[in-house]
């Protein structure tokens, strides 16, 4: 009986195709970075640590866990004002790759001042384009998955170095090293909500949205096939592979934020048919 009821919580806290009960199924990886897909009663609402999250109709969301989320977080699915399930999600922390170099020259680590408004001013555009993912309530995230493109890994997500001491912002993507000019497709459907061809740090840049504050981004591209509110579809050519921004060579990086949160790429194979 004991080992029944040990093998039984197993199960329950199983972080890939988490079943709760017969209404509430989810499917992804509850891991640092990872993303989850939940499916719940028609018509429900859900919290998550107490704050609400969008839920479509049919009772579809999507959760995703930040480089260094809590280890346990409460979501709660509430249906004709009742408290229907409360799953405790235990998320599995990583460890990341931190590399520290030291006796770099001062302007290698920090950008010159002369450039510190164009970066704050860049940087809030981006900000506000991705904020506008939260209006896109079509779930286009539902139409299926591919990888934007296919190469050797050269940056995982979370790694970080820190330069003289000081500590630069995690790595927040995977990049993807592969020759100038080759092609970055969609990987999933989606709206196109920013562009621009020469963002100091990353070049030439794309965000899309796909649904419920889900983006993704693709960095130091070399031409962008795409503009500004254009509907994309999965495998539709959005630009070529470039060396734009502070890059050392060519290669994609390719990142995914959900609400604030940023995600790790690799974990958006949830949305593979």
């Amino acid at each position: 009986m004991i080992k029944f009821f040990v093998v039984f919580l197993c199960l329950f806290f199983l972080s890939n195709n988490l079943i709760a009960n017969a209404k509430t199924t989810i499917k992804g990886d509850i891991i640092a970075g990872g993303i989850i897909l939940v499916n719940t009663f028609p018509g429900a609402s859900a919290r998550l640590d107490g704050n609400d999250i969008l839920v479509s109709d049919q009772g579809i969301f999507i959760i995703g866990f930040q480089r260094d989320p809590n280890p346990i977080q409460v979501l709660e699915i509430i249906h004709e004002n009742k408290l229907k399930d409360k799953i405790i999600l235990n998320v599995t922390k990583r460890t990341y790759n931190i590399q520290r170099i030291n006796g770099i020259e001062k302007e290698k680590v920090d950008p010159p001042k002369s450039f510190l408004d164009r970066i704050y001013l860049e940087r809030k555009s981006v900000k506000e384009s991705r904020n506008k993912a939260i209006l896109i309530e079509k779930l286009f995230y539902n139409n299926g998955f591919n990888v934007p493109a296919i190469g050797p890994i050269s940056g995982v997500y979370g790694s970080q170095r820190i330069l003289n001491g000081k500590a630069k912002s995690p790595h927040y993507g995977i990049d993807i090293a592969l020759p100038e000019g080759d092609r970055v497709f969609a990987p999933m459907d989606g709206i196109v909500l920013f562009t621009h061809n020469d963002l100091y740090f990353s070049g030439g840049t794309i965000i899309i949205g796909h649904g419920q504050g889900l983006t993704t981004s693709y960095l130091h591209l070399s031409d962008i096939s795409v503009k500004n509110n254009d509907l994309v579809k999965r495998g539709d050519l959005i630009g070529n592979v470039g060396s734009t921004g502070r890059a050392t060579g060519p290669h994609l990086h390719w990142g995914a934020e959900l609400n604030g949160k940023r995600l790790d790429p690799q974990y958006l194979k949830v949305f593979q048919k």
